[in-house]
């Protein structure tokens, strides 16, 4: 059987453009060939600023206190926020020291706070829409059965770069604020998890259930203080898919590492990755719907196209009020495409200081045949087409790498090209399976969130 992973890769289809073959590689950018996941990591340079394209020299260490692991391969976008190096990403699955970190606050370490230490670790299932409340152990965790899934985790702000450098969205009454993810909130990860039909099963579910609240409670300003950090979602999304989402255990084969959420997290495949609840402590299923920061005043599209929906009188909120309700929260990712190629930064408020290019520099790719790689998803539905163009030329079909195991995960395309010296806009779009494409542009909403319109990568060839 192939390999799904590392699948081999002959024969790109080339794209033309006025009779000429005009196309972009991942590349290790002035480098003959085209980069293989075994090759070295990317380091940054002498001045700290991440390079781009693999290196023989292996990557130099960045260790941060708000964080546990090494961050020396990820982008440096605030204090708890790091953002992965896409245009480095070769491999399917994304290696652990390459996954982009998403915190609201530092990562609660088990040596400071016990509610992360899996020796202590207790998650609390209740509310007046199970049967039996119950409290439950790590151990008593891994003993349950289990299952894996290969799925994106994706930072609902992926993306939101291009709402600035695409759709000019840096000034009222439409200025888009937060974090410049530039394209490197995401990655592809497998989960070894405890599904929630098994947990429901545990609890008995009423028929008067109607949302479900994953609670984290741990990671707060301060070690051992209660947060407020958790996110609701319909019981029905469960109903719906209780085999795919559960508590996630293990991460790529190996036990949760801190920042990612250990010792477990919520696992919801296919939404904002804020939906899947780091540290979690919590799980309450009740008979009215849950108000909390992540589906109001953050992680909600608000702007004159999402009307905010009106909570109901035995709603329950925590740490915000009715008034915070202001747009529709997010969910569901939409479909999602970009090039192994970092994008010139000319409008962003605020650079990444290891960014590798300078504000307004755009990469710099050799004008010789190559092959250009990228990555496209489409969870609701699935992958199944990816086209890409030259300076607003005719689309053409790229070629599919991998296979699509289930519609959460990505799918690596490669297209040829032999470029002639020059600037050129490069763009890609991704069609699901429902037929439904990336649009040109999307809604305006001020946090930024949910950018699925056609990325355009500015490059020079030379």
């Amino acid at each position: 059987m192939d390999d799904p992973i590392h699948a081999p890769i002959d024969g790109p289809p080339s794209l033309s453009l006025d009779r000429r073959r005009l196309f972009v590689g991942l590349a290790a950018f002035g480098a003959a060939g085209t980069a293989r996941a075994d090759d070295a990591p990317a380091k940054p340079t002498s001045d700290g600023k991440l390079t781009i394209g693999n290196t023989s020299a292996p990557p130099v260490s960045r260790l941060h206190p708000s964080f546990v692991k090494d961050v020396g391969l990820l982008t440096d976008l605030n204090p708890t926020n790091q953002g992965g190096a896409w245009w480095n990403f070769d491999t399917y699955i994304t290696p652990l020291e390459q996954f982009y970190i998403r915190n609201e606050y530092p990562t609660p370490r088990a040596d400071i706070d016990r509610r992360v230490d899996p020796r202590h670790w207790r998650l609390k299932i209740h509310g007046d829409a199970v049967e039996r409340e119950t409290e439950i152990s790590y151990d008593d965790l891994l003993k349950m059965p289990s299952r894996s899934i290969i799925s994106v985790m994706q930072c609902a702000g992926n993306g939101r770069s291009l709402f600035w450098e695409q759709q000019d969205m840096l000034q009222a009454p439409q200025k888009v604020t937060g974090n410049g993810w530039g394209l490197g909130g995401v990655g592809l990860a497998e989960w070894q998890y405890v599904p929630m039909s098994y947990i429901l099963g545990l609890v008995g579910l009423k028929p008067n259930a109607k949302a479900c609240l994953f609670w984290s409670g741990v990671d707060g300003k301060k070690p051992n203080t209660e947060s407020d950090t958790g996110r609701p979602l319909p019981i029905s999304e469960i109903i719906n898919r209780p085999d795919d989402i559960g508590l996630a255990f293990k991460m790529n084969g190996k036990p949760l590492l801190p920042d990612h959420g250990a010792p477990v997290r919520a696992l919801v495949p296919g939404w904002a990755g804020g939906a899947s609840t780091k540290w979690l402590t919590e799980i309450k299923i009740a008979s009215h719907d849950f108000w909390v920061r992540l589906n109001t005043i953050g992680h909600a599209n608000i702007g004159p196209a999402y009307p905010a929906p009106m909570p109901g009188a035995d709603d329950e909120f925590r740490f915000v009020k009715p008034s915070d309700i202001r747009g529709v929260p997010v969910a569901w990712h939409v479909a999602r495409s970009m090039l192994t190629v970092p994008l010139a930064l000319t409008k962003q408020p605020h650079m990444p200081p290891n960014y590798p290019l300078g504000r307004g520099e755009a990469p710099l790719l050799p004008a010789s045949p190559q092959a250009l790689r990228g990555y496209a998803w489409a969870p609701q539905a699935g992958v199944r087409r990816v086209d890409v163009r030259v300076n607003g030329g005719l689309w053409q079909e790229a070629r599919f790498i991998d296979p699509q195991p289930n519609p959460y995960t990505w799918r690596r395309f490669e297209i040829a090209l032999d470029p002639q010296p020059g600037e050129a806009i490069i763009e890609t779009r991704t069609m699901d399976n429902r037929g439904q494409v990336q649009p040109v542009t999307v809604p305006f909403n001020e946090g930024g969130y949910d950018f699925g319109a056609i990325p355009k990568f500015r490059i020079r060839f030379a």
